[in-house]
C-alpha cells in the first residue's frame, strides 16, 4: 500500500494532544512510502488509539450556553470576556480566601487570550480549548494605586475589550471620569489585589504594570480547567454586557 502523508498526519495527531510547544525545523521533499505487509492494521490501531480516546474526551458535553457569546460584540467589554472574567474572579477568589485569608479586588486578562466564540447550546471541553488554547495559570499580584492608574491608561490606549471583573471605568473626552473597584471609588493611596495570568504578570501583551508587584501569588490553577469545572457544576451559563468599562461620546 502506498500513500503520501501518513507520517505527517500521525505526527499531527501525536503533538496536537500534548502541551509541548513545537515548531517545524525541516520540510522534506514529498515521497511515497511503501507499507510492508508486516505492518498490519492492529499495529496502527495501537499507535493511534490513545489519541482517539483523548479526542473523544474533548467531545464530551460539559454544560449549556444560554446564548451566543463573543469577545468582539462591544468596544471595551464583551459578553464572552465578561463571562470568563466573572467566573475566574469568583472561583479563584474563593480559593484565595481559603489559602491566604485575603480577597481579590478585581481581575484583568487580555483580549488576545480569547481565541474563539461560545455558541448557543451544548458546550464541550473542545470549545473551551478553542476559546482558551493557552496553558496559563492563575496569578495574583498586589499592586499600588499608581500602578492601577497605569493599568487604566493601558486599557484606554489599547481600546480593546480586555476581559475584566470587579473593575468599572468611564472614559470621556480623552480623560478618565470614574474608576470603581468592587463598586467602591478608587483610592490611589491604596494597594489592590489583582487576578491575572502568569503570562501577563511576566509582561505579556505589554502589561508591564504587573511586573515587580508588592506581593505575588502563583496559584497552581490552570485558568481553562477552572472554567471547565465551573461550567460542569452549572445547568446553564449566561453572559451579558453591563457597561463595566465604557467610553462616553
Amino acid at each position: 500500500m502506498k500513500f503520501n502523508l501518513f507520517v505527517l498526519i500521525l505526527t499531527f495527531l501525536c503533538f496536537s494532544c500534548t502541551n509541548n510547544k513545537t515548531s517545524i525545523i525541516k520540510v522534506s521533499t514529498e515521497k511515497n512510502i511503501k507499507i510492508k505487509d508486516s505492518i498490519n492494521n492492529n499495529e496502527l490501531e495501537l499507535i493511534i488509539d490513545p489519541y482517539r480516546k483523548e479526542i473523544k474526551t474533548l467531545e464530551k458535553v460539559i454544560g449549556y450556553s444560554k446564548g451566543f457569546y463573543s469577545i468582539r460584540d462591544s468596544e471595551l467589554e464583551s459578553t464572552l470576556g465578561n463571562l470568563i472574567a466573572d467566573i475566574l474572579y469568583k472561583q479563584i477568589n474563593t480559593e484565595f480566601k481559603k489559602t491566604e485569608s485575603k480577597e481579590l479586588d478585581f481581575a484583568l486578562f487580555n483580549f488576545g487570550g480569547i481565541r474563539g466564540t461560545l455558541n448557543k447550546g451544548k458546550i464541550t471541553q473542545h470549545d473551551l480549548f478553542t476559546i482558551m488554547p493557552w496553558k496559563n495559570s492563575a496569578t495574583i499580584v498586589q499592586i499600588s494605586g499608581k500602578k492601577v492608574l497605569e493599568l487604566v491608561k493601558y486599557i484606554d490606549s489599547e481600546n480593546l475589550a480586555h476581559p475584566s471583573a470587579g473593575l468599572e471605568i468611564v472614559f470621556k473626552n480623552n480623560d478618565t471620569t470614574e474608576i470603581k473597584i468592587k463598586q467602591k471609588r478608587f483610592d490611589v493611596s491604596k494597594n489592590y489585589y489583582v487576578l491575572t495570568s502568569n503570562f501577563l504578570q511576566e509582561g505579556g501583551d505589554k502589561m508591564v504594570f504587573f511586573a515587580n508587584p508588592i506581593e505575588l501569588y502563583s496559584l497552581d490553577l490552570n485558568l481553562r480547567e477552572v472554567l471547565i469545572k465551573y461550567i460542569q457544576s452549572k445547568k446553564e451559563i449566561i453572559g451579558k454586557l453591563d457597561n463595566r468599562i465604557i467610553r462616553l461620546k
